[in-house]
């Protein structure tokens, strides 16, 4: 069964569920309401007659003219203008003959004067009948056969029907409300259904047009922001592809030429020669292991042996290193660690290591001789901030947002020929990640770069 079939069946149903509670709940209450209408009315008719009675009575001293005779009673109940509808809104048409034979008289003392001798109707209780403030005697009437007589009974017939007419024409209309309903919502669906195969079948420039402000527009929404990530995704796959294959084309055709060089006896095989080979393996070894390293990061795989270590000694450790290849490179190195002898973090102390190695390895590379290199420690609003500050040349404004981009290298004084291969930030920015801080660049008061780190003090 199709969704649209499901649908209209659903809406049939439970319209055609919804309409037969409220007719019967209607129906319950007309009955119930007609027949406290009807009670109501038979007790005035009652009232109308004990009245008739009453001045009978007074005319006549007593009930011996009536006394087993139906008749007389009938005619002293029964004057030309008694029950006779007038214009005003409270006046009831006469009672039906019926009413007339199920009337009983009985004298003061209870005993039968006029009509049937049953037992009284629970509906409508005897009536004394009052003549000068006693009472003369009592009108009563005996239960029918029927609840309603014909004429009640042809209303409520009537009425029932029209009830049930309304119930049929709720139903069509609720079903003629449910077709298009349903092939609206259907086609909604079909057109994200046709989104979805489109997307599933590697077409992801497929876009989905949104209607109205609904769920399902929201939906469409975000199918189109799921395609755009897939779209961005992939265009991220081939340029990580074609920028890992250049990579490693270069080193591997210089060390080529070389080797040929050599072999044709172009290039003498002499120490210099094998430095130029040993740079480019050793520049193509550090690509490889770049590139294992970010694999592992985006695998979640890169493992991390947090321990409590003191900070300080780990930055001062760090520094020492690199400070004889910054001197030789024409740098100098300023420090300004103002933390306490024992502040500890919950870190990785080799990935720490890592990180301030690839920063200032990133320094050493660009920054122009001579240089600064300045490394600012402390503790700032209950946060460890590391900044990496070194003199010119600097990033233009517009780059500084895809420095952690991997293979991003900017185009300009910056991209020079002993350049790495744009891996480093992006492993740093996975490093600073999975210890909870956060990493960034911005302009370096030297004229430089500027890179921030912090980490929370406390990291679970």
């Amino acid at each position: 069964m199709s969704l649209r079939s499901k649908l209209i069946l659903t809406f049939l149903a439970f319209s055609a569920a919804l309409v037969l509670c409220v007719t019967l709940l209607v129906k319950w209450s007309f009955h119930r309401g007609f027949s406290d209408f009807v009670a109501a009315q038979r007790q005035v008719h009652l009232q109308q007659a004990a009245d008739s009675l009453g001045r009978f009575y007074q005319a006549q001293g007593s009930w011996e003219p009536l006394r087993r005779r139906q008749r007389a009673m009938a005619r002293a109940l029964r004057p030309p203008d008694w029950g006779t509808p007038d214009d005003t809104e409270d006046s009831l048409p006469p009672p039906p003959r019926e009413f007339f034979h199920r009337l009983y008289l009985l004298d003061a003392n209870g005993e039968p004067v006029a009509g049937p001798s049953r037992s009284a109707d629970p509906t409508a209780p005897p009536l004394p009948i009052m003549v000068a403030g006693k009472t003369v005697g009592y009108l009563g009437l005996s239960p029918r056969h029927r609840a309603l007589n014909e004429r009640e009974a042809r209303f409520a017939r009537q009425q029932g029907r029209q009830l049930m007419l309304i119930a049929l024409a709720a139903v069509v209309l609720s079903l003629l409300f449910a077709w298009p309903l349903s092939r609206v919502l259907v086609a909604r669906l079909e057109q994200l259904g046709q989104g979805l195969r489109r997307l599933s079948a590697g077409d992801l420039d497929t876009r989905v047009t949104p209607r109205g402000r609904d769920e399902l527009a929201q939906l469409a929404e975000h199918l189109n922001h799921l395609a755009g990530s897939l779209q961005q995704s992939e265009q991220a796959r081939r340029k990580w592809v074609a920028d890992i294959s250049h990579e490693l084309r270069t080193p591997l055709a210089t060390l080529r030429a070389q080797l040929e060089a050599i072999e044709d006896g172009v290039h003498a095989y002499n120490q210099q020669t094998e430095q130029r080979l040993l740079d480019q393996t050793k520049r193509l070894q550090q690509l490889t292991e770049d590139l294992y390293q970010l694999s592992l990061a985006d695998a979640g795989a890169l493992q991390y042996r947090k321990r409590h270590q003191t900070i300080r000694p780990l930055l001062e450790q760090a520094l020492a290193e690199f400070a004889p290849r910054l001197h030789r490179a024409g740098l100098s190195l300023e420090t300004a660690i103002t933390l306490a002898p024992d502040l500890t973090l919950l870190v990785d102390a080799e990935r720490l290591h890592q990180l301030l190695g690839n920063l200032l390895e990133n320094s050493l590379r660009y920054t122009s001789a001579p240089g600064i290199i300045r490394v600012q420690a402390r503790v700032e609003n209950n946060r460890f901030k590391l900044e990496i500050l070194d003199s010119a040349p600097g990033v233009a404004p517009q780059h500084l947002p895809h420095l952690f981009d991997r293979f991003f290298r900017v185009e300009g004084s910056r991209n020079r020929d002993q350049g790495g291969a744009g891996l480093g930030l992006n492993l740093c920015r996975s490093i600073v990640a999975a210890h909870g801080g956060e990493i960034s660049a911005g302009a370096s008061p030297l004229g430089g770069l500027s890179i921030t780190i912090t980490l929370p003090l406390q990291v679970i």
